[in-house]
């Protein structure tokens, strides 16, 4: 895999020199590696942020206690395949990237299907509106047919959208990042070194060489793609300002560096903190995104098929989260307070996925928001939030923060003497995820672990560290870690179990963009492509359920599942001094959510 985090800081530098608008100020800045951090200060939590102590007042709880109260939870790990019915799979099995003994399978040759190159323009018809539909930019359009002026083509007109192919050539070069030997795709990483100044600590190990095997496998061992192979490279973001340069301006070099330096078909990200660029990527680029990211219903509907999201919605996942929290009586008769940030569509999204539907049953939420100031950490405002709940403390409390901000805030709610609030999350921001939930410890020491604990999670069916211990996998998911395992250097899930979890996900998602390769053909155009990864159907997934993406559904998961963060993890006396910085333990088994 070709990296071009190099070419990255370039394009850092170069944006750099063009906003310096003096000599004095290009005099100060440094070298191109440098990151201007935002400060913290751990004064304030240095009565908090005590990892060795792990004496906090729920562990004088005795053992037998802890063990006996999730002895149901230790149930659903020890039975987990009980619960994994194959019967009820809706996928071809016949796929040659569908099987589960194998993560792919050689297939015999496919018939070539012509493509056409041009199309008609009709009433009502634009050079933008053509361009769009093809997957083309309104300048690529342009210069494939020598126009100067878009807005001068007439009713009738021959437009070409496409390379001119000649049948029974085999595979041909048919646009932009596919060529006669390979088609381009690109994942975002995230540098998060600077995170671990935060106390942040990243075990989802090295994406790049966990992406690199399985892609080894489909291009070495699988024969590629009707003679094509996937040409896969790397494009490095950050998660902190650089240059004083926002995040949001960070995703946007990442998407043209991703998009137009590489003529990307595909572009994955399941980077936590690779700022917002999927408008670039999908709507400017017209290129197609897979991402673990719980995006806005607007981003889906704007993307016109070119985006998928493997989680949820945000309005779903709100909507979702409120409905069991509803069905379970959590909100009845409390009060309760919201806390978002202000990072780019993080507010909005919050206020009508959340603030907005709690006031139409009937409850009068506290909405607060702290500003990030560009960056990702959100404290700006902190104190004027905290004054506000401890004068009126919430008996519900929903803090959609994302995991750097949120240890910080339940750091101050506990040095405040707020009293411990139910507090509710979904997948939104990741706070579904263990790598989320392990930061509040090493941030805030036992103490603000125990203030979260009990924290009610509702997210699609988790791949849970603890059922990752106890060594209870899926079919699926025993096929991907063996396939892993077999062509690894690194072996990275036995160096460090959590990273497992890593494992899984690259794996399913790989599948994705293999299935949508295959399935477009022998000459597929980009927009091929793009419908065939947006219309893959039934697809494996790791956790207790199947996913599916339709036209109608961008959305992979399928059901919901309600979670709850527990420290220390007590499952059993064992896996207790394991997890000492806490875990997420089903509550309840999953739920179809497809008729919502």
């Amino acid at each position: 895999m070709a990296k071009r985090s190099v070419r990255f800081f370039i394009l850092i530098s170069l944006l750099v020199s063009a906003c310096s608008t003096t000599d004095d100020q290009t005099s100060k800045t440094t070298a191109s590696t440098e990151i201007t951090r935002t400060s913290v200060s751990y004064a304030s939590t240095s009565t908090i942020n005590e990892n060795s102590d792990i004496n906090s007042s729920n562990q004088s709880r005795n053992d037998e206690a802890i063990i006996s109260e999730y002895t149901e939870n230790n149930e659903y790990f020890k039975n987990f395949l009980s619960y994994f019915s194959e019967e009820n799979s809706q996928i071809d099995r016949t796929h040659p990237f569908q099987t589960l003994n194998s993560f792919c399978t050689t297939y015999p040759p496919v018939k070539e299907e012509v493509v056409p190159a041009t199309v008609e323009v009709k009433r009502g018809d634009s050079l933008a509106k053509i361009a769009s539909k093809y997957e083309l930019t309104l300048e690529e359009i342009l210069e494939m047919n020598n126009i100067a002026n878009p807005n001068l083509i007439f009713v009738g007109q021959e437009i070409r959208v496409g390379e001119e192919l000649q049948v029974g050539l085999g595979p041909q070069s048919t646009g932009r990042g596919i060529t006669e030997n390979s088609v381009s795709v690109v994942t975002i990483s995230s540098s998060n070194d600077e995170l671990k100044t935060l106390g942040f600590e990243d075990f989802s190990g090295d994406t790049t060489e966990m992406f690199s095997s399985f892609i080894q496998i489909l291009n070495e061992e699988c024969g590629g793609f009707h003679g094509r192979k996937i040409d896969l490279q790397e494009v490095t973001t950050f998660p902190l300002k650089a240059f004083d340069i926002d995040i949001s301006t960070l995703g946007n070099i990442a998407c043209i560096n991703a998009t137009k330096e590489i003529p990307s078909v595909i572009v994955i990200d399941i980077s936590q903190f690779s700022g917002p660029l999927e408008h670039c990527v999908v709507n400017e680029q017209k290129t197609a995104l897979v991402t673990t990211k719980v995006l806005s219903k607007q981003n889906v509907t704007s993307s016109d098929n070119r985006l998928l999201l493997d989680s949820f919605e945000t309005e779903q996942a709100f909507s979702l989260m409120l409905e069991f929290a509803e069905n379970e009586g959590l909100l009845l008769n409390q009060s309760i307070a919201v806390i978002a940030d202000d990072s780019l569509g993080n507010y909005e999204s919050v206020i009508t996925g959340l603030v907005e539907p709690l006031r139409e049953l009937d409850y009068d939420p506290e909405f607060h928001f702290l500003n990030c100031e560009g960056g990702i950490l959100c404290n700006a405002g902190m104190e004027v939030v905290i004054d506000a709940l401890a004068e009126n403390p919430p008996d519900v409390l929903f803090p959609t923060l994302n995991p750097i901000s949120l240890p910080e805030f339940l750091s101050q709610m506990l040095q405040s003497g707020i009293p411990k609030p139910q507090i509710i999350q979904s997948a939104f921001n990741y706070q579904d995820d263990e790598q989320s939930t392990n930061h509040i410890f090493n941030y805030g020491g036992s103490r603000v672990a125990d203030y979260y604990n009990g924290a009610i999670i509702f997210s699609y069916p988790y791949v849970e560290m603890q059922r990752i211990r106890e060594g209870q996998f899926s079919p699926f998911e025993e096929m991907c870690i063996d396939e892993y395992l077999r062509v690894s250097d690194l072996d990275q899930h036995i160096v460090d179990k959590r990273r497992t979890e890593t494992v899984l996900r690259i794996c399913s998602i790989t599948r994705y963009i293999a299935r949508a390769l295959y399935d477009a053909g022998v000459n597929p155009t980009r927009r091929r492509i793009h419908e065939s990864l947006s219309s893959i159907g039934h697809v494996d997934s790791p956790g207790l359920s199947f996913g599916s993406f339709t036209l109608e559904k961008p959305t992979r998961p399928s059901s919901i599942q309600q979670t709850k963060y527990q420290f220390p993890c007590g499952v059993d006396l064992e896996t207790e001094i394991q997890n000492y910085s806490g875990c997420i333990l089903p509550v309840t088994s999953p739920k179809s959510i497809l008729g919502n």
